[in-house]
């Protein structure tokens, strides 16, 4: 979620593991930096309505982390564009306001899909099974299938945070499910 140059780093979800380094020891870790995050998310996890529910631990952190730098923090919808060449895109279920990014740059697209997979071997071959850490499960199933479909029949090379190293690569898709070929500079011998 955050550049240290100054430049606007988005963050498709505010769940903890991706918004822990933020600060350190009570201090912004990039105080240059500006920050993206969709508004339904921030708005569902700044929320008093999370206080006594499962997910207080995860309010808390954002509110920790997150709404301290509310001020340097563009809040993006569906199909905004958040710098040149980047685009988020909708993609709830993992969370509320969950959200992939589609890149462009000089007629080569990459997709960052964030969560929209969060364990490879489950949610490539078997995208409409619910997974645990997914919020709305039948929401996210419906999402993964969609965005799977999208960067496999568009052959786009795609980044997946819980995908094996090295995290980027491509779909096939099958009857049934999606095997990950990931990129490798082999490919470039």
């Amino acid at each position: 979620m955050a550049a240290s140059d100054g430049t606007t780093a988005p963050s498709p979800h505010l769940h903890r593991d991706h918004i822990g380094g933020l600060r350190e020891a009570g201090s912004e870790a990039f105080a240059k930096a500006r920050y993206a995050v969709n508004a339904t998310e921030y708005g569902f996890w700044i929320s008093d309505a999370r206080v006594g529910t499962a997910t207080e631990g995860n309010h808390l952190q954002v509110l920790e982390r997150v709404k301290p730098v509310a001020a340097k923090t563009t809040f993006v919808t569906n199909q905004q564009t958040i710098a040149p060449g980047i685009t988020a895109v909708s993609a709830p279920g993992h969370s509320p306001g969950h959200m992939i990014l589609l890149v462009d740059s000089e007629g080569r697209r990459l997709v960052v899909s964030a969560d929209t997979v969060v364990h490879y071997a489950v949610g490539l071959q078997r995208p409409n099974w619910e997974v645990r850490f997914d919020m709305d499960k039948a929401g996210a199933a419906v999402t993964r299938q969609k965005v799977l479909d999208m960067i496999a029949t568009d052959r786009v090379p795609f980044i997946g945070y819980h995908m094996p190293h090295p995290s980027v690569g491509f779909l096939e898709k099958r009857t049934e499910g999606y095997p990950f070929e990931p990129a490798s500079y082999q490919f470039d011998i």
